[in-house]
């Protein structure tokens, strides 16, 4: 997609401000551009809080100050350069996040050495999850095992997004019952 001429030089001037004044600079990128930045990363974000949001738009930001060195019009413009950076940060925060909210499920199972008791256990986590019944064991599948957000599975499911949680809890609450007192349950 061309810009048009106007758009070239405007971005041109913002990065020449950004090598000789960053500070400046900056600020009148987050004035044009935190929209749009906010957008990206709520929308990859939105089952977090605002608080991770807000840290994640922050840290575009960073990104982009410290990587003025390297922006380059020649390769897309810089409202493209900022899209890029905010989807990015994004999926490594969703990443994250994702991995240490679903270390609770894990909790449940004491770290073993042996792989063979490893794979006993993952077979009786998945035996109980199919016991969940449809549409929970496909929600839960889909939420701790492919990382897809509740919206995502409301979407699916078309199911509201509390629905979804409340079918995660009460699934991690059968699954504590179904799995306590057996053979790898520690207290």
């Amino acid at each position: 997609m061309q810009q048009n001429g106007g758009e070239t030089m405007e971005e041109q001037k913002l990065l020449d401000l950004l090598q000789k004044r960053p500070e400046k600079a900056l600020e009148q990128i987050m004035k044009q551009y935190m929209g749009l930045c906010y957008t990206i990363v709520k929308n990859r974000l939105a089952d977090f809080s605002q608080q991770e949001i807000e840290e994640c738009v922050s840290d575009v930001f960073v990104d982009i100050f410290n990587g003025r060195e390297h922006i380059s019009l020649e390769k897309g413009s810089l409202k493209t350069y900022i899209c890029v950076i905010a989807r990015r940060k994004a999926g490594q925060r969703y990443k994250n996040l994702v991995e240490n909210q679903s270390l609770s499920l894990t909790e449940e199972f004491p770290t073993l050495k042996n792989e063979y008791e490893q794979m006993e256990n993952r077979s009786l986590l998945l035996q109980c999850i199919a016991e969940l019944g449809e549409p929970d064991s496909h929600i839960f599948m889909m939420k701790y095992y492919f990382g897809y957000s509740t919206k995502m599975i409301a979407e699916k499911f078309q199911l509201k997004e509390n629905t979804v949680d409340k079918k995660v809890q009460r699934g991690l609450q059968k699954l504590k019952k179904a799995l306590e007192g057996g053979a790898y349950y520690e207290s």
